[in-house]
């Protein structure tokens, strides 16, 4: 699977072949879809709770604390997917990588010399880099300048999920970052210049986009168990807070204005009242991820499964 880390992280402009199938491990719940080949809509899909500290995402530390738990979870979604072969893509917990976006004045054409100008710019973020760390990195289009997505992982992370989709006889074809993945799903014409907020129980990630491009990734890990103690409003204000400090260093850092807001909640639990705070409490128009989606999901599961959305279709 490391091969497929360094290579096979899904490409904005290339559209490199894709399973069928797509799972997506967080830290309260599993997901997945199927979808058909010839129209290309999701055929079948489940969404399970996961008991807490089953996976504990993490950079650094061991990610899978129940093995054999999480996969008699999975085995129970895939009776619900009805898999027409063991090909899927994946999208590991955002906390258990590390993404940056790098802007370049040039790169040189030799693959090996662009790895170690990248790897070295790495290494200014990540001082203690792991000796088995690995990072796959793809080219964004851009007129002034060379952009670079960059996903950083440790080879011993990446290697728990391995073992655990080969127990259960799966080839992993693909591996995802969940906000980059919601991120293919915008219509970047349309909107060209946003923010991209994505809310899970243990993180906030943030892409800006900015004419049509990703300019910004932003990573922010909540403390366990923050979204579940504090009061709702006390919920938004934090994510509220933080939104918006990354639109003063969008604009200050890329001269360009943010005109708008998506929103994703990946909560199990019904948001509907913090969703509606949001909205009203941001400073620039919000609409939900699930509004581009024209599948016949319900609301609350168009949410949870946008991500796998995002990276097979």
């Amino acid at each position: 699977m490391m091969a497929l880390f360094t290579d096979r992280i899904k490409s904005y402009f290339r559209r490199q072949f894709l399973p069928r199938s797509a799972i997506q491990l967080t830290s309260s719940y599993l997901s997945g879809i199927h979808v058909s080949s010839k129209e290309g809509k999701i055929k079948n899909h489940f969404i399970l709770p996961l008991e807490k500290g089953v996976i504990q995402p993490s950079f650094s530390n061991k990610n899978i604390k129940n093995p054999a738990l999480l996969e008699k979870k999975i085995k129970k979604g895939l009776e619900k997917l009805h898999l027409s072969d063991n090909k899927i893509a994946c999208l590991i917990p955002e906390l258990s990588l590390k993404a940056f976006v790098f802007s370049f004045d040039s790169l040189p054409s030799s693959r090996e010399q662009r790895e170690r100008i990248i790897r070295f710019r790495v290494k200014k973020q990540i001082p203690l880099l792991p000796d088995d760390a690995r990072f796959s990195f793809d080219r964004l289009s851009s007129n002034s300048s060379a952009k670079i997505f960059v996903a950083v992982a440790r080879a011993s992370i990446i290697q728990e999920y391995e073992d655990l989709f080969s127990k259960l006889h799966l080839k992993v074809r693909a591996i995802g970052v969940p906000t980059l993945s919601l991120y293919y799903l915008l219509n970047k014409e349309e909107e060209r210049d946003l923010l991209l907020i994505n809310i899970e129980e243990d993180s906030l990630s943030l892409i800006a986009g900015l004419n049509s491009e990703v300019a910004v990734y932003r990573l922010k890990q909540f403390i366990p168990g923050s979204l579940t103690n504090l009061s709702g409003l006390q919920k938004v204000e934090n994510i509220v807070k933080e939104v918006e400090n990354t639109v003063n260093f969008v604009e200050d850092k890329e001269k360009k204005k943010v005109n708008s807001f998506r929103l994703r909640l990946g909560l199990l639990e019904p948001e509907e009242e913090m969703f509606s705070q949001l909205k009203e409490k941001l400073s620039l128009p919000a609409k939900g991820i699930e509004a581009g989606l024209t599948s016949k999901l319900g609301l609350r599961e168009k949410m949870i499964l946008s991500p796998l959305v995002g990276q097979i279709l």
